[in-house]
């Protein structure tokens, strides 16, 4: 598993210390149509979280989703919601939420793409800035499973339109996930895709991790020849950052109780075998950030691991924050997000501001008595303050 007509937002502020959690929440009257609950300033020493999108009998699953800093200093943030019954296959249309107060608030509600006829569905949005300025849109429509076209849309007028501008790897099963478009150093952007293993189907797997990849801001696309693998379900949903060293980063979700990490030294192009790191983590997605203006790394994941638990090798509880400083050699635990053990986070995609503030939006579903997840998921951002991220790269 990887969300309008109304909003009511739910905002827990998170208060975090150094080897302590503490929480407080407090649930805020309904909103407006279009528009998330207000909420109070955000703890000094942790995250604000909000629920931007609530499930509804029309969309059951508001998920999966990525964001943009506007030019003004707004927020765009565009997610998906499912109808039917959720689930992966299910019928899906793309929608925009904008904020002008840093996430504590949502509104301006609008559908930005549907499913075209005779698809299963439209899948994985992914924001980041065009050379030119434009905000570029990459995603995937799934005409069945296996059979998917990959897109690039464009917006000249800061998100309220976007319009095709490329279309690579048409009628593929080069799969992609949200929040995961990367620009290196050199310009080049990096579109991590999540294709079968050679050889074996796309509805069941053993999967591996791909790259694509553009040296002309989109226009254009290469595949890397470059398969990823790994034992059990494979090498799943690959997120991508570049150390401060030039290294590009890939860690990866996986059923092998760890976080898994590889890397390229020719911007994207090949990749070294994946290595196990220090943080467990059950079958779910990771990202991977540098901190903007240090030469620090986070990972979040879920800090979990039990092969016994119903699925996934453990919950997808609690949300959590992975430091590296030393350009992604070892890794600690340093801050959790989200704790409740009765709920799963998942799927995170963190972008930063210009001025360094974290934009963490994610997923989360209640689990349900026999502890299966259900497709009744709604939609959270939290943002990190840039304050409290600098804290969390102090002393031990």
């Amino acid at each position: 598993m990887s969300g309008c007509d109304c909003f009511r937002g739910l905002v827990l502020t998170l208060g975090i210390t150094f080897g302590a959690c503490h929480v407080s929440a407090r649930a805020n009257p309904p909103a407006s149509p279009g528009s998330s609950a207000p909420q109070g300033r955000a703890a000094k020493d942790g995250p604000e979280i909000v629920t931007v999108a609530q499930s509804t009998a029309a969309f059951t699953r508001r998920s999966e989703g990525d964001s943009i800093e506007l030019a003004e200093g707004r927020l765009l943030l565009v997610s998906m919601e499912f109808s039917g019954d959720g689930s992966d296959f299910a019928k899906t249309r793309f929608v925009a939420h904008e904020s002008a107060d840093l996430g504590r608030t949502w509104g301006e509600h609008r559908v930005v793409a549907t499913t075209d006829p005779g698809d299963m569905n439209v899948y994985s949005p992914n924001l980041i800035r065009g050379r030119d300025g434009s905000i570029l849109l990459a995603f995937m429509r799934q005409h069945r499973a296996g059979a998917l076209t990959n897109h690039v849309w464009k917006s000249t007028d800061e998100g309220r339109t976007f319009v095709p501008f490329a279309t690579l790897t048409p009628r593929s099963d080069l799969a992609l996930c949200n929040g995961t478009i990367k620009r290196l150093a050199s310009g080049r952007l990096l579109l991590p895709a999540n294709p079968p293993a050679p050889g074996r189907p796309a509805e069941t797997g053993p999967y591996a991790a791909a790259m694509l990849y553009s040296d002309d801001d989109a226009r254009t696309w290469q595949v890397s020849p470059a398969r990823i693998e790994l034992p059990m379900r494979g090498a799943m949903e690959p997120h991508v950052e570049q150390a401060a060293d030039g290294r590009v980063l890939m860690v990866l979700r996986s059923q092998t109780g760890r976080v898994q990490l590889c890397e390229s030294k020719d911007d994207g192009e090949t990749w070294s075998s994946p290595r196990a790191l220090e943080l467990q983590a059950p079958e779910s997605c990771p990202d991977i950030v540098r901190i903007p203006g240090t030469d620090h790394l986070l990972i979040v994941w879920n800090n979990s691991y039990d092969p016994k638990f119903r699925s996934h090798f453990g919950k997808r509880s609690p949300l959590s924050l992975a430091l590296s400083t030393d350009h992604g050699q070892t890794w600690r635990h340093v801050a959790d997000v989200e704790t409740d053990p009765r709920r799963a986070f998942s799927n995170p995609g963190l972008r930063f501001t210009r001025a360094g503030h974290g934009l963490l939006n994610y997923w989360t579903c209640e689990y349900l008595p026999d502890w299966a997840m259900q497709d009744v998921i709604d939609l959270r951002f939290a943002r990190l303050d840039k304050g409290w991220l600098t804290r969390l790269a102090g002393p031990r």
